[in-house]
């Protein structure tokens, strides 16, 4: 059965080649188009029901941010793609706390685009390979330890107060994270590397979409 997929962006050219090649990448079907987030909302409740929304960011009216905003708010869960020439990591960071599932710069490539709709209908979430290991991260892996041991298990406190400081919506700078547990920078540092090596990590933005994703945060 093909997926419902609407797309948003205010440049009809582009949504008329996305279209095109979103529906030669797999099982896909474009069931509607909007030129901003303003028509976007207005049609909600959609019909039929997408599977995806795929969104831009930089639109008049109604900007992709605000869309978020809009359906965090409704409790609107259909998945979102961000797919946008964006790419300031706090704003990336901030989008995917909000709720969206994945996001793609537009100067990606057919296969990058490929893998991130199969990644959201597949694990949930996509951002893009070097956070691979951070979204595939699943309880399959934790269950092949002896114990079984749950995520939060593997990480010790400190391990875990960190995490939550670093993924805080308030955005922590590593001085201030050291501040609040009292720790150094250089044992803060410690525990970011700790981390990475443990989850396979190489960034602030594949913390965030683990702890998202494995329900690690309050």
């Amino acid at each position: 059965m093909k997926k419902n997929i609407i797309l948003t962006d205010d440049h009809a050219i582009m949504r008329k080649g996305l279209k095109e090649l979103i529906e030669k990448l797999g099982p896909y079907q474009v069931v509607a188009e909007y030129g901003n987030g303003k028509e976007l909302v207005e049609a909600y409740p959609f019909q039929p029901i997408p599977d995806l929304i795929v969104l831009d960011l930089s639109m008049p009216v109604m900007d992709g941010v605000q869309v978020v905003e809009w359906m965090k708010q409704m409790k609107v869960t259909i998945p979102i793609l961000v797919l946008t020439l964006l790419d300031e990591e706090p704003l990336i960071i901030s989008l995917f706390r909000k709720g969206i599932r994945g996001y793609l710069n537009k100067n990606c490539n057919y296969e990058q685009l490929r893998n991130a709709l199969e990644q959201i209908f597949t694990t949930g979430y996509y951002h893009d390979e070097m956070m691979h290991k951070a979204l595939t991260f699943d309880q399959e892996q934790i269950q092949q330890e002896p114990e079984k041991q749950s995520v939060k298990m593997m990480l010790n406190e400190n391990q875990m107060q960190f995490l939550r400081l670093v993924c805080h919506e308030d955005e922590y700078t590593y001085d201030q994270i050291s501040s609040i547990m009292n720790v150094t920078k250089k044992t803060v540092e410690h525990y970011r590397s700790q981390l990475f090596e443990m989850l396979g990590i190489k960034s602030k933005i594949g913390l965030v979409l683990f702890a998202i994703k494995n329900n690690l945060l309050d």
